[in-house]
């Protein structure tokens, strides 16, 4: 009986220890999760819609206005909403961007004001992040890659591509993002 009684007081404490440092090593967001400063703040957007992209024959389109990023999550995410206008349409979209660790890739949810939805995964490499996966327009699926390339530490330029298929990918919008205030991340209080 003292054997179990001993063997199960060694089971809890193993059990406990592991607890408690799993506690400890998600109060504070690794150097991952660090990376997604680069978008983090309130930018200025230009952009450009390409010609045809909104229906054949439509002309490019230039869209500018804001994106509005901040630490959420105690400074493991990161939210974004976005208002984009040209004369006569205003369009806004929010996403929610975060560091996967058991993927160890990025993740981005994002939902606009057309009702569109996508899904991405993202990889950095040195200043290029490139996000791939799955938009829905209009109830119909499409292919998506979005890639940024960090060109100062205030600003990074970008091209979204969207195709039924992989391979009919092509760009539809383009243009740069530039900080004008940055949002510092939210600290992490250790628990009672």
């Amino acid at each position: 009986m003292r054997y179990l009684t001993t063997l199960l007081s060694f089971v809890l404490a193993c059990a406990s220890s592991v607890t408690v440092a799993r506690a400890q090593s998600q109060t504070t967001p690794g150097p991952e999760v660090k990376k997604l400063a680069v978008m983090v703040g309130k930018f200025t957007v230009e952009d450009e819609v390409t010609a045809g992209a909104m229906g054949t024959n439509s002309p490019a389109t230039k869209f500018s206005g804001t994106d509005d990023c901040r630490w959420t999550a105690g400074g493991f995410a990161v939210i974004c909403e976005a208002a984009l206008y040209r004369p006569g349409r205003k369009y806004s979209d929010a996403s929610f961007v975060y560091y996967d660790p058991t993927s160890k890739t990025y993740r981005s949810h994002a939902v606009d004001s057309s009702g569109g939805v996508e899904n991405k995964t993202g990889t950095v490499s040195g200043d290029v992040w490139t996000w791939l996966g799955e938009s829905i327009f209009g109830g119909k699926i499409y292919h998506a890659r979005y890639i940024m390339k960090v060109v100062s530490a205030d600003s990074y330029e970008y091209t979204d591509e969207s195709g039924e298929t992989e391979n009919s990918m092509k760009v539809f919008v383009s243009g740069r993002e530039t900080r004008v205030t940055a949002t510092k991340p939210a600290t992490s209080k250790p628990g009672p």
